[in-house]
């Protein structure tokens, strides 16, 4: 309940925020969008700012199902009593991390949308009003541009998977074998890092040598009727990320159950 709470609140503050900024762009698109005060500016700023960057620190929090924080809190000796396997926890925690982290980041990427429906016909020649601006953004990411958004969804799904398996094995590893939350804090993120940096080394490699790439097709339509560049995606690497993910969560689930003490 206190992090449904917390999610709530985050997207009230993203509300209020968003509805204000909403009125300074609209009062802007009405006069001028050039000459807009420095006040309703800060809260255009502020407000895409904050609505950004809020999903991308969910995402890591999130990813792991707040393992730490089940390891770490008063009541935690209770998970033991559980009759559940390990690999039954973390996967329950994955689940429910990934449904909190849609729960914020979709309301935040809708909220966005509105943003560019206002701003983005006082940069284009195109002068449309926010409302088919609004419905022409939808119309090329979903229906236009389906299949490369179906990629990209695929590509953030696994990225997901791997980073909140990888923090949670530094996680229950370091929580296994050193007592202090400090300290096996540190170890965890030196974990973390000195595993990604390994398989990204060798992944770029093995895609250099054998030239495996994932190209994600261009996005059209979505700048001035052209083109993005399309995405190569290094094979060999979301390969090694998912092999190794899946040795993490084998490891982690053991050591759920061997070897940490509460």
């Amino acid at each position: 309940m206190g992090r449904k709470k917390n999610v709530l609140l985050l997207l009230a503050i993203f509300g209020i925020l968003n509805v204000i900024a909403y009125a300074a762009e609209i009062g802007g698109t009405i006069t001028d969008i050039n000459h807009m005060n420095s006040m309703l500016g800060f809260w255009v700023v502020n407000a895409i700012g904050a609505t950004s960057i809020a999903p991308i620190v969910m995402f890591f929090l999130c990813s792991t199902g707040h393992v730490s924080e089940l390891l770490y809190k008063d009541s935690s000796y209770l998970m033991l009593t559980v009759p559940r396997h390990g690999w039954e926890i973390l996967g329950g925690r994955f689940i429910a991390g990934l449904v909190e982290f849609l729960a914020c980041a979709i309301p935040a990427g809708f909220l966005l949308s509105i943003h560019a429906a206002i701003l983005l016909p006082t940069l284009s020649s195109d002068r449309v009003n926010p409302l088919m601006a609004f419905a022409r953004i939808y119309q090329q990411v979903f229906i236009v541009n389906f299949v490369p958004v179906a990629q990209i969804l695929l590509l953030g799904l696994c990225a997901f998977a791997i980073v909140g398996t990888f923090l949670n094995f530094a996680v229950v590893a370091s929580r296994s074998f050193v007592k202090n939350k400090g300290i096996a804090t540190a170890v965890s993120i030196a974990v973390f890092i000195t595993v990604i940096n390994l398989a990204t080394q060798w992944g770029g490699k093995f895609s250099n040598n054998f030239n495996w790439y994932w190209n994600i097709d261009s996005f059209s339509g979505l700048m001035n009727n052209g083109h993005m560049p399309t995405m190569a995606i290094p094979i060999a690497s979301v390969l090694f990320f998912l092999a190794i993910a899946a040795a993490l969560f084998a490891a982690a689930s053991w050591l759920m159950e061997k070897k940490v003490e509460l």
